[in-house]
C-alpha cells in the first residue's frame, strides 16, 4: 500500500507545473530566428518540455537541422502536414513567435524550460526511491542506497546532454585590461549595477531624478563630467506626466535627453519593459541613444513576475543578464529597491527579497533619514571596486512649484549640503526612539568635557574622539546624537574632519540640548 501512495506521488497532477510560456518561447524564438536553435539545445533537450505538442514540434526542428533543411514556420507546417492540426495548427505557431519579445533570450527561456524538467524528474525520482524502500525490503543498506543514487544519476543531466557543453580557454595575456569608469565617481559604476536603497517613501526616486539630471546636462562628477548624456527612465510605481517629468523639470534636467520606454506587442498592445525578457531591445536602444544611465524604478517592479523574488537562484536568473547588459554597453544601471523596516547596519540583508539583489550589484547605495537634521544621508555601503571609500554626503527634500499646462504643481526636489560624518548605516541599525534620553545626556557632558581640555582648547580630530569615545563605552551613533544636541560644528580639514565647540562651555554644562 505504502508503495501505491509513493507511486500515486509521482502522478502528473502533482508535479510541479511546467512554464508553458517559456516553452513557447522557446519554440516561436527558434521559428523567428533558425540560428538560436543552437543556444537552445545547449540548454534543453526534447524529453525536458511539459506538453507533448511542445516536444514533437522541439523534435521536428532538431531534424530539419540534422537535415540541413531550413527551420522556420512554413518548412514546419510542410513537414508535419496532417499532423500539425493535433498540434495546434498553424494559428499555434503564429501564437508562439507572437509571444517572443526578442529571440536573443533564447538561452534565458530554455533555462526555464530546463529548470521545471529537473524538478519534475525530482519528484519522479523520489517516489522510485520510495518504491525501492519499500519493495525490497530484504536488501541490505548499501545496495538500496546504491540503487537510489542510480535513480539520481538520472535527474542531474536530464535530457540534456553533456556533449553540447565545452569549456574554452583563455589564457590571461590574451585578456585586454581596462580601467574602470565611474558615472559618479566611487558610487556609481558604469558596466555595472547598482542600487540605491532605503526605506520606503524617503525619497529615494527624487535623488535618482536629480542624478539623472546632472547626467543629461554633464555636471555630475565622473566620466561624463562636461558632457551631457542620455539616461533612460524605466518607471513602473510613479506617474510620469504627475510626478516624474514635473521632478525632472524642477531638477533642471534636459528632458530632450530623458527617455521613457514601453515595450510594443506584434499586436501593437502596450505593456511595460519587463526584465530579462526585454534585454535585447533594451540594450539596442542604450547603444542607439549613447545613454550613460539606466534608472529602473523601482528595480522589482521591471523584474519578470515569474521569477520568485525570495529565492536566491530565480533572483540570480534575472539580475544576472541585467548586469550583464550593463557590461556590454558600458552604461550604468541604476535599481531602486526597497528596505525592510527592521534595524540592522548590514543593507545587505535589509534589502526586500532575495540576498541575490546585493550579491550581483556592484555598488550599493544606502539613504537613511537622520532624524535631528531631517536630512537624508547617502554612503556607499558596497563599493568594492571603488578606490577607496566614498564620503557620505547630506541631502534635504525641499518644496518646489513646476507650472504645468493645466496649472501649478508641487513636488520635492533635491538639496545638496555635502559630506558628513554621518554614516547610513548606523542611522539603518537604530532609530532615535532606541535610545534613552539619560543616555545622551551622558554622551553630551563627556564630549563637552573632552573638548574642553587644555590640551584640546575646544577642538579636536573626529577620529581620535571618536576612539575615545568607544574607550568609554560610547558607540558613534550615541556621540553622533551627542555632538548635535551638544551644538559641536564639524568642518575638514586637510588631515580629516575636526570637530569644535561653536562656543567655550564649562566642563559638565549640557543646557544647550535640552
Amino acid at each position: 500500500m505504502a508503495a501505491e501512495a509513493a507511486s500515486s506521488d509521482a502522478a502528473p497532477e502533482r508535479l510541479p507545473p511546467a512554464d508553458l510560456r517559456a516553452e513557447r518561447a522557446v519554440i516561436g524564438s527558434v521559428l523567428h530566428h533558425p540560428d538560436v536553435l543552437e543556444q537552445a539545445v545547449a540548454a534543453v533537450d526534447t524529453h525536458d518540455f511539459y506538453k507533448p505538442a511542445h516536444a514533437e514540434l522541439f523534435e521536428e526542428m532538431l531534424a530539419m537541422r540534422a537535415e540541413g533543411r531550413p527551420v522556420d514556420a512554413i518548412a514546419l507546417a510542410n513537414r508535419l502536414g496532417e499532423r500539425l492540426h493535433r498540434l495546434g495548427g498553424a494559428p499555434y505557431l503564429i501564437d508562439c513567435m507572437s509571444g517572443v519579445p526578442t529571440p536573443a533570450n533564447v538561452a534565458y527561456y530554455a533555462e526555464i524550460v530546463a529548470d521545471k524538467a529537473v524538478r519534475r524528474r525530482l519528484i519522479e525520482a523520489a517516489a522510485r526511491m520510495s518504491q525501492l524502500a519499500y519493495a525490497l525490503p530484504g536488501d541490505s543498506d548499501d545496495d538500496l542506497v546504491e540503487r537510489a543514487r542510480e535513480v539520481l544519476d538520472g535527474v542531474a543531466g536530464g535530457g540534456r546532454s553533456r556533449r553540447h557543453r565545452r569549456l574554452r580557454r583563455t589564457p590571461a595575456s590574451a585578456v585586454t585590461m581596462r580601467r574602470l569608469r565611474w558615472l559618479w565617481s566611487n558610487r556609481i559604476v558604469l558596466g555595472g549595477l547598482t542600487l540605491l536603497a532605503g526605506r520606503e517613501g524617503l525619497g529615494k526616486s527624487t535623488v535618482a531624478v536629480d542624478l539623472a539630471a546632472q547626467v543629461t546636462r554633464g555636471e555630475l562628477a565622473g566620466e561624463f563630467l562636461g558632457e551631457p548624456r542620455h539616461v533612460i527612465y524605466v518607471n513602473s510605481e510613479d506617474a510620469r506626466d504627475s510626478t516624474i517629468v514635473p521632478r525632472l523639470v524642477a531638477a533642471g534636467a534636459d528632458l530632450d535627453r530623458v527617455v521613457f520606454l514601453d515595450a510594443i506587442s506584434p499586436t501593437d498592445d502596450e505593456s511595460p519593459l519587463v526584465l530579462p525578457h526585454d534585454t535585447q531591445l533594451l540594450a539596442d536602444e542604450i547603444e542607439e541613444l549613447g545613454a550613460a544611465l539606466v534608472v529602473l524604478d523601482a528595480a522589482t517592479s521591471v523584474i519578470d513576475s515569474a521569477l520568485d523574488g525570495d529565492r536566491d537562484r530565480q533572483m540570480r536568473r534575472g539580475l544576472e543578464p541585467i548586469s550583464k547588459l550593463a557590461a556590454d554597453t558600458k552604461a550604468a544601471v541604476v535599481g531602486i529597491v526597497h528596505f525592510g523596516k527592521r534595524e540592522s547596519a548590514d543593507t545587505g540583508k535589509l534589502i526586500l527579497g532575495s540576498i541575490a539583489w546585493s550579491q550581483v550589484a556592484r555598488s550599493v547605495l544606502a539613504v537613511a533619514r537622520d532624524e535631528d537634521t531631517h536630512q537624508l544621508v547617502i554612503s556607499s555601503t558596497k563599493a568594492n571596486l571603488a578606490p577607496g571609500d566614498a564620503p557620505s554626503l547630506a541631502v534635504s527634500l525641499v518644496p518646489a512649484a513646476v507650472e504645468t499646462p493645466d496649472g501649478v504643481t508641487q513636488v520635492a526636489r533635491v538639496e545638496w549640503h555635502g559630506e558628513t560624518t554621518q554614516r547610513a548605516e548606523e542611522l539603518l541599525a537604530a532609530g532615535p526612539e532606541g535610545e534613552d534620553r539619560t543616555l545622551i545626556a551622558e554622551a553630551v557632558t563627556w564630549l563637552l568635557g573632552y573638548l574642553a581640555d587644555e590640551k584640546r582648547a575646544g577642538s579636536a580630530g573626529a577620529g581620535e574622539i571618536l576612539r575615545a569615545a568607544k574607550a568609554d563605552g560610547f558607540n558613534e551613533r550615541l556621540l553622533q546624537r551627542a555632538r548635535k544636541r551638544a551644538q559641536v560644528s564639524t568642518h575638514r580639514t586637510a588631515t580629516g574632519w575636526t570637530w569644535t565647540l561653536d562656543t567655550p562651555r564649562r566642563q559638565g554644562d549640557n543646557s544647550t540640548w535640552r
